[in-house]
């Protein structure tokens, strides 16, 4: 069985009746986190241009956030459609997005998979739920979270972190230099290549994701 959470299904038409077509049984309840949670893997699904909206609004990274705080589940981000609607739609280049998938598989350790369509999507839902089956893997349902983060200075870290190729040394380097996500979203291009292990490259595409506006 597929936990589908209540306000993904009002998001994602299509998905419960598509599950329920290709013969898995689906039960619509309320996840703390996540939108699927098939056995003990917790998926956050996002389209190709809902991804560029929520790192922008940093959304995403309280979404990521609370996918690790998760007990006794594994997160994995799926990203539903091609990666080139992103370069056609918005002004993002790949550098950048792939600098935030970085970001998210390799200083979060939260898997990342692209799947080409929605059709992909529910057949990959599906392999999930049979593997969860076989293995006859129990759902953690309802979810157990860890306890909130109490620093916001943890908070803010992590928010700097999921910027393009932004490490965790860096993302200390430019908050000792710009004290507050504010001011370094208000900074210059020459400013961000001052701050130590920020070159040319990178200063460029900080810059670009904080300042380039989202198009639908």
């Amino acid at each position: 069985m597929i936990v589908v959470d209540s306000r993904e299904v009002k998001q994602a038409k299509g998905i419960l009746e598509g599950l329920k077509k290709l013969g898995v049984e689906v039960e619509v309840s309320f996840l703390e986190a996540g939108d699927y949670l098939v056995g003990d893997i917790l998926i956050e699904r996002k389209t190709p241009t809902g991804f560029v909206s929520d790192v922008k609004s940093m959304r995403l990274w309280n979404e990521l956030d609370k996918l690790k705080r998760c007990i006794d589940v594994k997160p994995i981000l799926v990203i539903e459609g091609s990666l080139s609607l992103i370069e056609k739609i918005t002004k993002w280049s790949p550098s950048q997005v792939l600098g935030v998938l970085n970001s998210i598989m390799i200083d979060w350790k939260i898997p990342a998979i692209i799947l080409p369509s929605r059709r992909w999507f529910m057949i990959y839902l599906q392999q999930l739920n049979k593997r969860a089956e076989e293995i006859k893997k129990e759902r953690p349902h309802p979810l157990r979270m860890k306890e909130k983060m109490e620093k916001i200075s943890d908070r803010i870290r992590f928010v700097v972190e999921g910027l393009p190729n932004v490490s965790g040394v860096r993302a200390i380097n430019l908050l000792r230099r710009f004290k507050t996500i504010k001011a370094l979203a208000n900074a210059s291009l020459q400013e961000l290549q001052s701050v130590e292990g920020i070159g040319e490259k990178i200063a460029r595409d900080i810059y670009k994701v904080l300042n380039t506006e989202f198009q639908e």
